[in-house]
């Protein structure tokens, strides 16, 4: 679980389980020329999403990102459930014009 969210440390823990079980996420890869690892990562932030491992993995409810460096720029792989993954990657690409921009 990402840094940025909260944990009661008791049985409410493991309410909002399906929100972090992997086996109901899609997944889809798109790679943006140009885009550095931290560019990434802050795009990420801003979809409201936490920072599980610095510069290599983002998460927010109901989905998780990786960034993965290509030798153009990042490739970001996203993993969500269905009905937020279009949004989701919607969302990152206009954050990646206005940084890239």
């Amino acid at each position: 679980m990402p840094i940025s969210t909260s944990s009661f440390g008791d049985d409410r823990d493991s309410w909002y389980k399906e929100y972090a079980a992997r086996e109901n996420f899609e997944q889809e890869t798109i790679e943006v020329a140009g885009m550095t690892p931290e560019v990434a990562e802050t795009c990420l932030k801003r979809l409201g999403g936490g920072v599980e491992e610095k510069l290599r993995r983002v998460e927010g409810i109901g989905w998780a990102a990786e960034i993965l460096p290509t030798e153009s720029g990042v490739a970001v792989a996203f993993f969500a459930h269905d009905e937020l993954l279009d949004d989701l990657i919607r969302r990152f690409e206009e954050w990646a014009d206005r940084e890239l921009s």
